[in-house]
């Protein structure tokens, strides 16, 4: 069955609102349940898919503004206690539909020892359907390479700076640029667009520090993005919005949420009528905590809701056919189980969870 999530974005909308998860295997390859193509028609059953005992139980899901889902892996070279690993990928074209095997772009490495210490591949597609792959590098730098709408990747090419921590945070506006978040030990480095397509460029870098695995973001109002991580003192989650140019710089807002352990899901949906921000994580109780907020409004504050749902790794958020939201968990058993928003009740109210 399914490995616990360690990112968030694994629960996917086509463009018609149609739902795919996709989970690592605990024994390699993928996971994949399929939302019904018939509105409120289930689910399928969880589908084994590209069997290789060698792919790492680790994804990141990347989908482009087609519609076209690339599934992002490291893979083992060969045997031993620490052997070089690849950089591998494989694509879904239409909902549903077979998927295509691995393909390798590589490592930035060719010494077998360093080839063996990157970090796990992060991806996101730019507005212009340009993927973007990051890899923390052995010495704690990163790396990236991008793979153009014609489908040719470029060189591996190193992003100049310290050494970052392990959790980079890749987003996508909702104009389509990429922000790019690497906490540090001091700070945290910060990279964006300035339009789809374009180079990433380096901002100004942060003077808050982050705590390691703990970062995410999602879109807000008029292409901005709004980044979530856990304080490195407090334990809080805090939410960080980088100044329009020429704008005032305001400390990150704190929204409580220490009881939770790694990054955070992330969505926005109609609440009561407002447009809000839902946020989802893992409690060190092993069991799902939601909270949500009017978009941008932080200083509403964050009122946690415990549930009794068991969530390993971390939870996923999105929304449906209907602009629903729906929550996601992998359970100890690695299963799937997701929950709609109730319309029916006043606030962020979850019904009955569905096991897949």
């Amino acid at each position: 069955m399914a490995a616990a999530p360690r990112t968030a974005g694994w629960l996917v909308p086509d463009g018609e609102g149609r739902l795919t998860a996709y989970a690592a295997g605990r024994a390699g390859g993928v996971v994949r349940w399929t939302e019904s193509a018939v509105p409120a028609g289930g689910w399928s059953r969880p589908e084994p898919l590209l069997p290789d005992t060698r792919i790492l139980p680790y994804l990141s899901v990347a989908r482009s503004p087609l519609g076209y889902v690339d599934l992002f892996a490291a893979r083992r070279k060969g045997k031993g206690a620490k052997p070089p690993v690849e950089i591998v990928f494989a694509s879904q074209y239409q909902t549903g539909r077979p998927m295509t095997g691995w393909h390798s772009i590589g490592n930035p490495h060719t010494d077998a020892a360093q080839a063996a210490a990157v970090g796990a591949p992060v991806a996101v597609v730019d507005g212009s359907d340009v993927v973007h792959v990051f890899v923390r590098d052995a010495a704690g730098g990163v790396f990236t390479r991008r793979r153009g709408r014609e489908g040719t990747w470029n060189k591996w090419a190193a992003l100049p700076c310290d050494p970052v921590r392990d959790g980079i945070s890749a987003v996508v506006t909702g104009s389509g640029r990429v922000e790019l978040l690497m906490p540090a030990d001091e700070g945290v480095y910060v990279w964006r667009q300035e339009k789809p397509g374009g180079s990433l460029d380096r901002a100004p870098d942060l003077a808050f520090v982050a705590r390691p695995g703990t970062a995410s973001g999602t879109g807000s109002h008029e292409g901005r993005i709004t980044h979530f991580w856990r304080d490195e003192a407090t334990g809080d989650v805090v939410a960080y919005r980088l100044p329009a140019p020429g704008g005032e710089d305001v400390a990150p807002a704190p929204l409580d949420g220490r009881a939770g352990r790694g990054p955070l899901a992330l969505s926005r949906c109609l609440v009561d009528g407002y447009d809000c921000t839902v946020l989802a994580q893992a409690e060190e109780t092993g069991t799902l905590a939601v909270t949500a907020y009017p978009t941008e409004e932080e200083s509403a504050g964050a009122w946690w809701t415990r549930t009794r749902q068991p969530c390993e790794g971390v939870p996923a958020l999105a929304r449906d056919r209907a602009g629903r939201l729906v929550a996601a968990v992998i359970g100890p058993d690695g299963g799937l189980s997701v929950s709609r928003q109730r319309t029916d009740e006043r606030g962020l109210a979850l019904e009955a969870w569905l096991r897949c």
